[in-house]
C-alpha cells in the first residue's frame, strides 16, 4: 500500500509470541465497520489494508507442505487466525495467504514523520563534508585531528590566523569548524566564532571549541563553562586528545548529532517552501480542524490572508455534505477525498476536489489534517476572476479564463464577510493624539481605491488600454477568438519595455553568429533577477522568514563601538514615522547618517546579507557621509538619513515584505543612504546652464542622479575597508549594483510622472472589478506584482516617496524641511542672478517667494496623487493624515500672511514647532 509503514516479523521461533502480540495490538487499533466506498475498484478510495501472510522459504524445506509441517510458521498461523479471525476477516482488514518467501508484512495507514525520507533531499558522501581546523601554530593536536578527519574521507582545510580563517570560510562555507580554545595560541577563538556566525555564509555550520579537560572541571569556576561557549556561538566542545581513532569517533558523533540534523531541517524547509509556493491550495489543521497553515495559493483563490485564517475553524470557509463521515474517516487515520465547497471572501462559492491526509506527529492517532485542494481544473477550465462564482465552465483557453489574473475577491463595497475572519485596523503603533487623524485617513482609504482610477494623471498608453478594454468587454461574447487576440495585445501594452527590440521568431536560427551579435546589441542587460523570478515561481516569497521587531531587539553588535547614550536611546524609535531626525542631527554633531544607518542596516541584517562585517558597513557609511556637503541647507547627510529612515519604515509593510527579498531590502537602504551623495546644492538644470563638468560628462541627462550613482560605486570599490560588496558573488553583485543604480536614478524628478503613471497603471488594473459598476477590490494580484519589472517599479516608487516625504511628516518636521529647501533654492536663484545665468526657478526669490504657497502647489501637483497611490499600496494611513493636516496648516499660514523665511523662523519659535539646532 502506498505511503504505508510496514511491520515485518522475522522468521525466528523466539519471536513468535511477540509477533502475535504485535498483530493483536495492531488489529485492536480500529474495529469500526467499513464505509460505503469499501471494495470499490478505484484505488484512490480503497480503504481496506491487506494483511499478507507468506509461507516459508524453499531453503527451509521445499518439499514440506503447510498442513503437515511443524515449523514456527505453522505454529504462528493458528494463533493469528484464532485471535484475528473475528477482526481481520469481518473488519477493515482482508486476509490472504500467499506463498512467496518473504516475511509477514502488515501495512499501516497512519502517516507520520517516519514517512518523510529526508535522505532523498540530503545526499551525503564523505568527500562532501568540509572541515576547517583553526590553530595558531602546527602542533601534534592539529596533526592528529586532521589525520582523523582525512581518515573519514573529509575535505580538510588548515588556518593559522583569524583573518585567514574568515577569508577561507567566506569562500568555502565549511560544514564543521574546529577552533583551538586552549589559551594563548595566536587565535581569538571567541571573536572568530562570533564573526563566523555573523557572516551568514553557512547557517548550518557546526563550530567546535577544542579545550583542555581542565577547562571544564576547573574548581575555581562556579559556572558551567559549556554554557558560556554556547552563548558565544559554539555548538559543542571537543577535549584535546592524541588518539586518532578516538578523535575520528568524536568527529563522526559531531556529524551525526549536530550536522546531519541541520541538513535535515534545511531539507524539510525546502519541502515547506514547495508546499507554500505550489499551485494547489493547501491548508493544515490540527485534530480539531483549526487552521494552522495556509499557503499562498489559498490567498489567491479565496481572498483571505493567512493571518485571517489561522486559529479559525476550517469549516468557516470549507464545507462538505458528508462532514461527519469525513471526520470519522480521518480520526481512524484514513485519507478522504471528495468535492468541497469553498467560500471566498466575496461570499461566493467554488467547488474544488479535495484530498485530506491525516498525519500523526506523535503517537498513533492523527494530530494534524492536511487539506490539498486540486486547482488544476479551475485554472484550466473555469472563470475564477473576482466577479465569477467559480461554477461557470468555460472552454480551455477562452477569454473568460484568461482575462483576470487575480484570484482575490475582497471588495470595498461588499458587506458580506466570512465570520470571525476579519482583520481590523489597530492603533497599537499610533499615538493617542493621532488616532482621530488616522481614523479619518482610514475612512478616506475606501474612497482612495476608487479615486486612484480618477487621478489627473493619464498617460496616452493608459487611455489606449482603457479603450481596448472597453471594446474587449463588448466583443467577448460575440467574437471570442478576436477578443482573445485583443486580450493578448492589451497584456503586451501593459509591459514596461514597449520599445525594447527583439529578434522576430521567424528570423531566429537563421544564422547563429548573426543572431548572437544582433541579440547582444539589441538586448537590455540581463541580471540574475530575471532568471531568479518568473511569473510562475514568484507566487510567494519566503518572507523570508524574517520579522522585524522593535529596534531594541537588534542593537548593533559592532565590537568596541557604542553610540552615546542619548543616541542609543533614540534608536529605540528608529522605525517610528515621527522619528526626530533633527534631534539626532544635533546629538551626532552633524553625523546622523552613520548612527541611524548602522541601526537600520543592522535591523535588516545588512552585513549577513552582503557577506561583510559590520566594521565595513561602518566605514562605508562614514565615507558616504563625508561626501555629503554639510553647508547645504537641505541636500546634506540629514536629508539622506531621513530618506533612509522613511525607506526602512516603508519596508515594514506586509506587502513589501512579500515582494522584497533580503538583497532587495539591503540595496534599497544603500540607495537611500547614497542617493544624493556629493550634491552641490544646485539643480541639474543649473549645472547644465553653467556648463559644469558633470553636465558635460553625463551629456545633460540625469546629471546629478548619474553622478550620485557613479560616485557611490567609485568610493565603495576604491577602498577594500569600505567595500560592502566584496563578499558577493558575481551574479549577486550585478543584482545589487543594478538595484542601487536604478533606485538612485528614479529620484530624478523629470521622470516623476512617468514612474507614477506606470505604478498607477499596474495597481489600478489589478485592483479593478470585472465591470465599471463593480466596486474596486483592495487586493492586488501578487502573481503579476512579483514580475521583475513590477518589483523594480515598486522600488522606484518607494524611494521617490521617501525622497519627498517631507509633507507627510509631523508638522514641525514638515515646516523645517520646507524652510531648508527654500533656503537652498534661494541660494541658487541668487547665484543665477549674480552670474547672469538663466533663472531656473524664478518664483524662488527670497524677497518675493511665499513659502506656504510653494508648499501648497508642491502637494497639489506632485505629492498628493503619489502619496494616495502609495498609501493604497502599503497601507500607511499616517501618510495621508499628516499630509492633509500640513496642507491645511499651510493654507492657514498663507491666509495669516506668513510668507518669508523670517516669518517661518519666527513661527518656529513656538514650543510645539521648535526644532533642535546645532550651535556653530
Amino acid at each position: 500500500m502506498k505511503n504505508a509503514n510496514t511491520l515485518a516479523m522475522n522468521r525466528a521461533p523466539r519471536s513468535s509470541t511477540r509477533s502475535v502480540q504485535s498483530f493483536q495490538s495492531f488489529a485492536d487499533v480500529d474495529r469500526e465497520e467499513l464505509d460505503g466506498n469499501a471494495g470499490m475498484p478505484d484505488t484512490r478510495r480503497q480503504t481496506k489494508p491487506i494483511l499478507y501472510v507468506y509461507g516459508p522459504t524453499e531453503s527451509e524445506n521445499p518439499n514440506t507442505s503447510i498442513e503437515d509441517s511443524d515449523t514456527w510458521f505453522t505454529r504462528l498461523i493458528p494463533g493469528i487466525c484464532t485471535r484475528l479471525a473475528a477482526t481481520c476477516c469481518q473488519s477493515r482488514y482482508v486476509m490472504e495467504v500467499k506463498e512467496p518467501a518473504i516475511p509477514i508484512v502488515i501495512p499501516v495507514t497512519y502517516k507520520g514523520p517516519q514517512d518523510l525520507k529526508s535522505n532523498l533531499l540530503t545526499s551525503w558522501s564523505p568527500s562532501s563534508t568540509k572541515i576547517m581546523l583553526v590553530f595558531g601554530r602546527d602542533d601534534h593536536q592539529s596533526e592528529v585531528l586532521g589525520s582523523a578527519a582525512k581518515k573519514l574521507g573529509w575535505s580538510v582545510t588548515y588556518s593559522r590566523s583569524t583573518d585567514t580563517a574568515l577569508e577561507t570560510f567566506h569562500s568555502r562555507g565549511h560544514d564543521i569548524v574546529v577552533i583551538d580554545h586552549r589559551g594563548s595560541r595566536g587565535i581569538d577563538s571567541d571573536s572568530l566564532c562570533r564573526s563566523i556566525r555573523a557572516s551568514g555564509v553557512n547557517p548550518n555550520t557546526v563550530i567546535v571549541a577544542l579545550v583542555r579537560k581542565s577547562f571544564l572541571i576547573n574548581a575555581d569556576q562556579d559556572q558551567i563553562m559549556t554554557i558560556g561557549l554556547m552563548g558565544i556561538g559554539f555548538n559543542r566542545t571537543l577535549l584535546e586528545c592524541s588518539q586518532e581513532n578516538l578523535l575520528a569517533n568524536e568527529l563522526v558523533n559531531i556529524h551525526a548529532s549536530e550536522l546531519q540534523p541541520r541538513l535535515h531541517l534545511a531539507a524539510f524547509h525546502a519541502l515547506y517552501v514547495a508546499v507554500d509556493r505550489c499551485r494547489d491550495m493547501v491548508h493544515v489543521t490540527n485534530d480539531r480542524h483549526v487552521v494552522q497553515f495556509a499557503n499562498k495559493a489559498s490567498e489567491r483563490f479565496l481572498g483571505y490572508k493567512p493571518e485571517e485564517l489561522l486559529g479559525n475553524k476550517i469549516m468557516d470557509i470549507v464545507s462538505s455534505d458528508n462532514f461527519v463521515l469525513m471526520d470519522q474517516h480521518l480520526r481512524r487515520g484514513r485519507e478522504w477525498e471528495g468535492n468541497m465547497n469553498c467560500k471566498r471572501k466575496s461570499s461566493k462559492t467554488i467547488t474544488i476536489n479535495c484530498r485530506i491526509v491525516p498525519f500523526s506527529a506523535s503517537g498513533r492517532t492523527p494530530t494534524h489534517y492536511i487539506y490539498v485542494h486540486d486547482t488544476t481544473y479551475l485554472l484550466e477550465n473555469m472563470a475564477i476572476g473576482p466577479g465569477n462564482t467559480g461554477t461557470q465552465q468555460m472552454p480551455r483557453g477562452s477569454v473568460h479564463s484568461l482575462r483576470r489574473g487575480s484570484f482575490d475577491v475582497k471588495s470595498t463595497g461588499s458587506e458580506s464577510k466570512a465570520p470571525d475572519l476579519q482583520t481590523r485596523f489597530s492603533y497599537q503603533h499610533v499615538p493617542i493624539e493621532n488616532q482621530c487623524q488616522c481614523e479619518n485617513a482610514r475612512t478616506h482609504r475606501r474612497s482612495s481605491f476608487t479615486k486612484i482610477h480618477n487621478l489627473p494623471l493619464e498617460a496616452p498608453i493608459t487611455r489606449v488600454i482603457g479603450i481596448l478594454s472597453t471594446a474587449l468587454n463588448d466583443m467577448s461574447t460575440t467574437s471570442p477568438e478576436l477578443a482573445l487576440q485583443m486580450y493578448k495585445a492589451i497584456e503586451l501594452l501593459k509591459g514596461t519595455e514597449l520599445y525594447t527590440p527583439q529578434l522576430r521568431e521567424d528570423t531566429r536560427g537563421y544564422d547563429p553568429v548573426t543572431e548572437d551579435l544582433v541579440g547582444a546589441l539589441l538586448a537590455s542587460p540581463v541580471y540574475a533577477r530575471d532568471s531568479r523570478r518568473s511569473s510562475n515561481d514568484s507566487v510567494s516569497r519566503i518572507p523570508t522568514s524574517k520579522t522585524l521587531t522593535n529596534a531594541s531587539a537588534h542593537r548593533m553588535s559592532l565590537k568596541g563601538y557604542r553610540p552615546p547614550q542619548e543616541i542609543h536611546d533614540m534608536m529605540e524609535k528608529s522605525l517610528d514615522w515621527d522619528f526626530d531626525i533633527f534631534k539626532l542631527e544635533v546629538l551626532s554633531c552633524g553625523r546622523p547618517l552613520v548612527y541611524l544607518g548602522m541601526n537600520l542596516i543592522g535591523l535588516y541584517e545588512g552585513p549577513a546579507t552582503l557577506g561583510c562585517d559590520e566594521k565595513t558597513f561602518f566605514n562605508w557609511l562614514t565615507l558616504v557621509e563625508m561626501h555629503y556637503h554639510a553647508d547645504n541647507s537641505y541636500h546634506n547627510s540629514s536629508h539622506a538619513a531621513d530618506v533612509l529612515q522613511a525607506t526602512a519604515k516603508f519596508m515594514r509593510s506586509e506587502r513589501l515584505k512579500m515582494i522584497f527579498d533580503p538583497l532587495d531590502e539591503v540595496t534599497a537602504l544603500i540607495a537611500a543612504a547614497a542617493h544624493d551623495i556629493d550634491h552641490p546644492g544646485r539643480s541639474s538644470q543649473f549645472l547644465c546652464n553653467a556648463n559644469n563638468k558633470l553636465a558635460i560628462l553625463y551629456n545633460d541627462l540625469a546629471v546629478l542622479e548619474s553622478h550620485h550613482a557613479a560616485l557611490t560605486f567609485k568610493l565603495t570599490l576604491a577602498d577594500d575597508r569600505a567595500n560592502i560588496f566584496k563578499g558577493l558573488d558575481r551574479e549577486s553583485y550585478k543584482v545589487a549594483r543594478q538595484n542601487v543604480i536604478d533606485m538612485i536614478l528614479a529620484t530624478e524628478m523629470t521622470r516623476h510622472f512617468e514612474h507614477l503613471a506606470k505604478f498607477v497603471n499596474v495597481c489600478s488594473n489589478r485592483m479593478a472589478g470585472d465591470s465599471q459598476s463593480e466596486p474596486v477590490s483592495e487586493v492586488i494580484d501578487m502573481t503579476v506584482l512579483l514580475q521583475p519589472e513590477n518589483i523594480t517599479l515598486v522600488k522606484r516608487m518607494m524611494i521617490k516617496c521617501a525622497d519627498v516625504s517631507n509633507p507627510t511628516r509631523p508638522l514641525k518636521a514638515c515646516i523645517e524641511w520646507a524652510r531648508r529647501i527654500a533656503e537652498e533654492y534661494f541660494r541658487q536663484t541668487d547665484e543665477e542672478k549674480q552670474n547672469g545665468m538663466p533663472v531656473v526657478m524664478p518664483m524662488f526669490d527670497r524677497l518675493t517667494c511665499s513659502i506656504p504657497k510653494s508648499q501648497i502647489g508642491f502637494v497639489d501637483f506632485i505629492i498628493n496623487d503619489m502619496v494616495e497611490a502609495w498609501d493604497t499600496f502599503v497601507d500607511m494611513p499616517e501618510l495621508i493624515s499628516h499630509m492633509r493636516l500640513n496642507y491645511d496648516k499651510w493654507k492657514e499660514y498663507q491666509e495669516q500672511g506668513i510668507s518669508t523665511l523670517q516669518d517661518i523662523e519666527k513661527l518656529q519659535t513656538s514650543p510645539e514647532l521648535q526644532i533642535p539646532r546645532r550651535t556653530t
